[in-house]
């Protein structure tokens, strides 16, 4: 079943240069995350890891609020790194693209926007005082992030407003990876999230370079038919549940 775009879409976005280094597809799953991982990896116990992130934002949410959001990753060995992506609704090109930003397209049922990143890592020092709010969560922005953060959104942010970023979280990330050559695909990501409330929601999601969106597609959607895995009605992006706790004074927390 077609989820995704018809094919003449699809086609459409394969041969559209300098669109986005990478193409994202990404199906918010209706089901809980153990009976999907099993089906997917045909494992009864498969292997997990799990990491996590943090929304850098001020009390008021200024920089969600204009399309732009700040996570601080704990990666691997303790290492940190921060990324500030801000999004743009459909296909359009590179405009405005700052230097060293990376450009994906995200793919998702009924709808596809552009994802502009600049990353780069952080001192765990840094992050980890920012984390417990003995550090300004400004601190943790390279130059070219604070300008990214202040005018890569639908609006401009005031540079001020930066001084207010404390670090909301965390978002515990459980990911699986699934074997996915066998529908035609290099590999696929089963993830888990957990807010500090308790919601919960889980992600499939696979990666191709854009000149192979036509065929990365429909085999993404043969890997969801085949192995039963339900997609949730729509799909809702994670920015729009961390405003969803934030935005709620009883679920706020650090």
């Amino acid at each position: 079943m077609a989820r995704f775009g018809t094919p003449e879409a699809l086609s459409r976005l394969s041969v559209t240069d300098g669109l986005a280094d990478s193409v994202e597809l990404k199906a918010l799953l209706a089901g809980p995350a153990g009976p999907a991982a099993e089906a997917l990896t045909g494992r009864a116990a498969p292997t997990w890891s799990t990491r996590r992130s943090y929304l850098v934002d001020t009390p008021g949410l200024d920089l969600l609020r204009v399309g732009v959001e700040v996570r601080l990753r704990r990666r691997a060995r303790g290492r940190y790194d921060l990324a500030v992506s801000a999004r743009r609704v459909g296909s359009c090109a590179r405009r405005g693209t700052p230097r060293g930003g990376r450009v994906e397209l995200d793919v998702v049922p009924g709808g596809l926007w552009l994802d502009v990143e600049v990353r780069h890592d952080v001192d765990p020092g840094a992050a980890g005082r920012a984390i417990e709010g003995t550090g300004a969560g400004a601190d943790l922005l390279s130059p070219a992030q604070r300008a990214w953060a202040c005018h890569g959104g639908e609006d401009t942010v005031d540079n001020r407003r930066l001084r207010e970023l404390r670090v909301h979280g965390p978002l515990v990330v459980s990911r699986v990876k699934v074997a996915a050559a066998r529908w035609g695909l290099r590999r696929a990501d089963l993830e888990h999230f957990r807010f500090p409330s308790g919601r919960e929601r889980v992600e499939l999601s696979t990666h191709c370079c854009p000149a192979e969106v036509a065929e990365t597609v429909p085999a993404f959607e043969r890997m969801l038919d085949e192995q039963q895995v339900v997609c949730a009605a729509a799909y809702r992006p994670r920015t729009a549940v961390w405003h969803d706790e934030l935005a709620d004074p009883v679920v706020r927390t650090n």
